[in-house]
Order: C-alpha cells, then sequence, then structure tokens
C-alpha cells in the first residue's frame, strides 16, 4: 500500500501588522495533499505554537486511537459472522485438530456465549466419550461458565 505523501511544515515569518518590527508569526503549511500549501493554524507567539502542536499531537493521536478501535471492531464482527456460519461440527472439527489440549480450550472459550452452548450440546450427544478428543472435551467442560477449564 503506498503511503500518502503528507507533512505539515512550520513557515516563521515578521509579524508586520503587529506594529513591532520583532514580532514573529508561525504559520502551520500543510503540504503534500491538495491543496499543497494551504494554511492550517497561525499563531502570534511561541507560547501559542506550543499550545495548538500540543492539541494537534493529543487529536492525531486520539484519531490513531479511534482508527485502531474502529478496526479491531471490523475484526470482531468479521470473527462474529464467520462464528455464525459455522456449525457446531464444523467447529468441533477445527478444535479436534488443535496442536494441544490448550489450544483446543481457548479456541472453545473465544467463542460467544451461545455458541459454546450449542457445540457443547453437540459435542456432548455426538461426539463419543470413549476416544479422540470427546473424553478430554467432557472431563473439562464448565456447565456453569460454559467454558473449558485446565
Amino acid at each position: 500500500m503506498r503511503q500518502p505523501n503528507v507533512s505539515i511544515r512550520l513557515q516563521v515569518g515578521e509579524a508586520p501588522d503587529r506594529g513591532d518590527a520583532t514580532a514573529v508569526s508561525f504559520s502551520l503549511l500543510w503540504e503534500g495533499a491538495q491543496p499543497s500549501g494551504q494554511v492550517l493554524v497561525r499563531c502570534a507567539s511561541l507560547e501559542e505554537l506550543e499550545r495548538v502542536v500540543h492539541s494537534l499531537k493529543k487529536d492525531l493521536d486520539g484519531a490513531l486511537v479511534q482508527a485502531k478501535e474502529a478496526v479491531e471492531k471490523m475484526r470482531a464482527r468479521e470473527e462474529q459472522d464467520k462464528e455464525k456460519s459455522m456449525s457446531p461440527s464444523d467447529i468441533w472439527r477445527q478444535m479436534e485438530q488443535a496442536p494441544t489440549e490448550e489450544a483446543m480450550f481457548a479456541c472453545f472459550n473465544a467463542l460467544s456465549e451461545s455458541k459454546r452452548l450449542e457445540v457443547a450440546e453437540w459435542v456432548l450427544t455426538h461426539v463419543s466419550m470413549f476416544k479422540g478428543r470427546g473424553p478430554v472435551f467432557a472431563e473439562h467442560y464448565n456447565i456453569v461458565s460454559h467454558t473449558l477449564d485446565v
């Protein structure tokens, strides 16, 4: 993915409209995107510039946090949709293929409670409790929390 070439540039100049020859003007310019060179903010002092930069950093950090949360919500929704479309037998086959019992427990416990109930009912009524991972499931299934406990 190509990253946008966007930056903010500081332009320092004299502030002739203030009547003071030593007055300085600070302008933050948006660069690299259309319209390039657009002034975001003008500041009449270094202190004001510091406040603006601090505020911009805070806003940008907040935007990044919001973006990460949005991506996580989208991924969670995708997982829920995937989970809803899987039958209990499909989930059990996936659990049986887990490399360790702990991985199997983690796979089951990551499901929503309603899906765990559905899978547990299917496993306990359709899977042999005398071979494979069926006995492990039955031994570790917690009927109160609907989880597999270690």
